[in-house]
């Protein structure tokens, strides 16, 4: 799953797959020299650190090996040396934290800005402190078997007894590699079976990856054997054909046709529990359908007014905002003040629309340090959602937060109209006429700003609803069986707006709201829909709670 996701642990695993594959010391004579091995090795893993510290651990590791393949090296300074001198030119990298320290936007990490010989060490070798050597000794053996039941999960029972039969194997054919291996298996697993961390599983990686070794020389070695068994029959073979006088060459072609056969076979047998692996395992990890933050921002950044303000999450989780700016530079003239300052000030985003994609007068606005100030904005502000994009998982399932681009105004939405009988001032003049009930609303009518729709740009749909009884429910949008959102009467502006406006009942209550339409929508002709939901009881996927409208027929293009 790491191989497929923005992570550290994947290339982590491949620069100490480039180290261990670059140390091959005893093996020099046939390629590059001993020394050139030695030094390669060295600069791979000094550049290693910048995927994960913790690969440093292995370092000891490689050390031993050394040692144990040819402890004369302690005697050539100049090799050593040089091993030394290009371990530290792949740390160098780490001379971008100062360099780039002053553009620091995460007020946690700012407690510790790497400025100082002092600050840069707590910000990498002694960051977390509380997680190291954080429990007790009674809880160590849980988390040897927490230990077990991540290679059980990884490699299944057959393979921890592969792991183990490789181990028993490479301890009397390859000495020197097994004390490499297993004191790198041992070193991790040690400094994490007392790390306290809730994704202890990721960190385990590196050591799952050097248990797979081990597994693999078990089976080089099973194969071998089952080679030495061929060579018996061949001789064998040999012996019958000789008997009845063949000549050499057609023995050889027989013999030669046997050999491939069983190692057609034998590739074969090994790559099915490969790709029985891949298929179990696929459809979970299968993220191409996921453009739910592509879809939102590639929106937002289209309907942003010029010069105006985006606001939202701070810190490293505010980065599927961040990367646009930082990668693609989208919308220059856009202010995002917490990219660079992670506690804007009001004086800041004065004079500038403010949009933001999360409510700035909620508690979890401001709450922990990459929260956004109280005061950054007008505490009675409004609110009003202009672009909803739903996550990628079904309505019915919840699917994760919605994303939203909200407006904030110091004036109300428009909301609540009365009735166009009424001849008030308001009136609503809608496009289609619906007047059909769901559950305890009626859907006066709806406004549809054009009826063909490319994938992955926006809708501009306005519902007017009427309230025949009050309950709790969520209106849900579909296109085809696509869900778009769903969302609370009014766009969760709607109980303030009574309290504060006290609205006469026979009103209407207008929502207008541009929808973001996935990428994976399928092309042609898509039927919208629209339909409640309860909040607090999803249905099971593919069924839906109530009666659902079809109000419409929307052209989706490439």
């Amino acid at each position: 799953m790491q191989a497929v996701i923005a992570e550290v642990y994947a290339p982590s695993v491949f620069m100490i797959a480039l180290t261990v594959w670059l140390l091959r010391w005893e093996a020099g004579r046939n390629s590059l020299p001993r020394a050139a091995c030695l030094l390669l090795a060295a600069f791979a893993l000094g550049l290693s650190l910048g995927t994960h510290l913790s690969n440093l651990g292995f370092g000891p590791a490689f050390a031993l090996y050394v040692l144990l393949v040819d402890w004369r090296v302690l005697k050539r300074p100049a090799v050593l040396g040089g091993a030394l001198a290009l371990f530290l030119l792949g740390c160098l990298q780490f001379l971008w934290l100062p360099y780039k320290s002053s553009t620091l936007n995460d007020a946690f990490v700012l407690r510790n800005a790497p400025r100082t010989l002092e600050s840069i060490y707590r910000y990498t070798l002694g960051a977390f402190p509380q997680f190291k050597f954080a429990l007790p000794l009674q809880a160590i053996p849980d988390r040897m078997v927490l230990c077990l039941e991540l290679l059980r999960q990884n490699f299944g029972v057959v393979g921890v007894v592969l792991g183990v039969y490789g181990m028993w194997e490479m301890l009397f054919r390859d000495t020197d590699k097994f004390y490499l291996f297993i004191t790198m298996y041992l070193v991790h697993v040690f400094f994490l079976i007392q790390y306290r961390v809730f994704d202890l599983d990721v960190f385990f990686i590196p050591a799952h990856f050097v248990y797979a070794i081990f597994i693999g020389y078990g089976v080089y070695q099973l194969v071998e054997y089952v080679r030495v068994l061929l060579n018996v029959v061949d001789f064998g073979s040999l012996g019958c054909l000789e008997s009845r006088r063949q000549s050499s060459d057609q023995t050889s072609e027989v013999l030669g046709s046997w050999r491939g056969a069983v190692n057609v076979g034998l590739a074969v047998l090994l790559c099915l529990p490969i790709a029985g692996e891949v298929q179990a395992n696929y459809e979970k990890n299968d993220h191409s359908h996921e453009t739910a933050i592509n879809d939102f921002y590639e929106n937002a950044f289209e309907i942003l007014p010029e010069g105006s303000v985006l606001l939202g999450r701070g810190g490293v989780f505010g980065y599927d905002m961040f990367y646009w700016r930082l990668v693609y530079n989208a919308r220059p003239d856009v202010l995002m003040s917490h990219l660079t300052n992670p506690r804007p000030s009001p004086e800041d985003v004065k004079g500038r629309e403010i949009y933001t994609t999360m409510r700035l007068d909620s508690p979890q606005a401001g709450r922990g340090p990459w929260g956004l100030p109280p005061d950054l904005v007008e505490s009675e502000a409004w609110h009003i959602p202009v672009l909803v994009r739903q996550c990628d998982g079904p309505i019915p399932g919840g699917g994760g937060r919605d994303l939203i681009l909200y407006r904030v105004s110091a004036e109300p939405p428009e909301l609540v109209v009365r009735l166009a009988l009424s001849g008030a001032e308001g009136e609503v003049e809608p496009e289609y006429q619906i007047g059909q009930q769901l559950g305890g609303l009626e859907l006066v009518d709806y406004d549809l700003d054009g009826e063909e729709v490319s994938r992955g740009a926006h809708l501009h749909l306005s519902f007017c609803w009427r309230v025949l009884r009050p309950e709790q429910a969520l209106i849900a949008t579909m296109l085809g069986d696509e869900p778009l959102e769903a969302h609370p009467l009014g766009l969760g502006n709607l109980p303030r707006y009574i309290r504060e406006f006290r609205p006469p009942q026979d009103a209407l209550v207008v929502e207008d709201y541009l929808l973001v339409v996935p990428s994976q929508t399928p092309l042609g002709l898509q039927t919208l829909k629209v339909g409640l939901q309860e909040p607090l009881r999803p249905t099971q996927e593919g069924q839906s709670k109530g009666e659902v409208l079809e109000i419409g027929e929307i052209l989706v293009t490439q």
